[in-house]
């Protein structure tokens, strides 16, 4: 698949990227598709074990470190993922990788069973592009392209690669470099005080508004849910940032976010939004129809 030409986006087929796509694949497809329907309809509740999942370890998790040291074999293994997913990016030869780095929870002290493999392969976005925001929509598009290709994980715990501006600033708190094997940031034992009912209470707030959502989708307001749906993932963007900004890994706000994420809250949101444009869609074409 070749993502850049003449920086355009061309998507040559949404199989395996590279070949073309396989009836197995069809398959899957329109059982993903089916889903959606029984995602939207889900009742979403928080568990109890994702409100007690935000606690700092004594030691960084040994299924990759031997004390602060990365095991060998898994530094390896995410540099050879990392490379193969830039690899496929088929980007210009000009645009060269600055570093690989490991991060997020798995790097730190507060990693769970909810942790994701993090991964960001940084690259300087004007070699791709003058327009930053014009290239991380398309490293965006790529991203999500290839993890609906991919199912990877490490020790059981999913991978997650990202394409990072070097000149963009990282908001974390460690930070492990695959391609020197050192740490850049390394993580600190911090103690933190928690506030779980809070941290509920405005999940829950968010959740209130899916509701809303969903009650829009039933009255077939697809207009509305479209609109709506746009709006919420806007502010729970910007909601999540300046936490990051202000408070770093531990404030509210980001736990918040990572409450959402470990639901089904934000495969709901997009699954009704994705369902919604279908029918708006489809509503139009027959309308289109029935005037001819």
């Amino acid at each position: 698949m070749k993502l850049f030409l003449d920086n355009n986006i061309i998507i040559e087929n949404y199989g395996t990227i590279g070949l073309p796509i396989q009836i197995a694949e069809i398959d899957e497809l329109e059982e993903a598709a089916s889903n959606i329907n029984k995602t939207i309809t889900q009742d979403l509740k928080i568990p109890k074990e994702i409100l007690s999942s935000f606690q700092v370890k004594p030691t960084l998790n040994p299924k990759f470190w031997d004390g602060d040291k990365l095991k060998p074999e898994l530094q390896q293994q995410m540099l050879k993922i990392a490379q193969d997913f830039f690899s496929e990016l088929n980007a210009p030869p000009n645009v060269k990788i600055k570093d690989i780095i490991f991060t997020g929870s798995l790097a730190n002290y507060n990693w769970s069973k909810f942790s994701d493999v993090d991964i960001h392969v940084i690259i300087d976005y004007k070699e791709v592009n003058d327009n930053p925001q014009f290239t991380k929509q398309r490293l965006d598009a790529f991203k999500n392209l290839w993890k609906l290709n991919h199912d990877l994980s490490i020790n059981n715990f999913e991978v997650e690669l990202y394409l990072q501006d070097g000149k963009g600033k990282i908001q974390a708190n460690a930070i492990y470099s695959l391609l020197k094997n050192k740490w850049v940031l390394k993580p600190q034992k911090e103690k933190i005080s928690i506030n779980r009912n809070t941290i509920k209470n405005k999940a829950l707030d968010f959740i209130e508004q899916l509701k809303s959502i969903k009650t829009d989708y039933k009255e077939q307001k697809y207009n509305n849910v479209i609109s709506k749906t746009d709006k919420l993932l806007a502010k729970i963007k910007k909601y999540r940032q300046s936490g990051l900004e202000s408070g770093g890994e531990y404030s509210i706000e980001n736990l918040v976010y990572k409450v959402l994420r470990r639901t089904s809250f934000l495969d709901i949101l997009f699954d009704i939004k994705t369902k919604a444009y279908d029918q708006e869609m489809s509503l139009e074409e027959r309308n289109k129809k029935g005037a001819i």
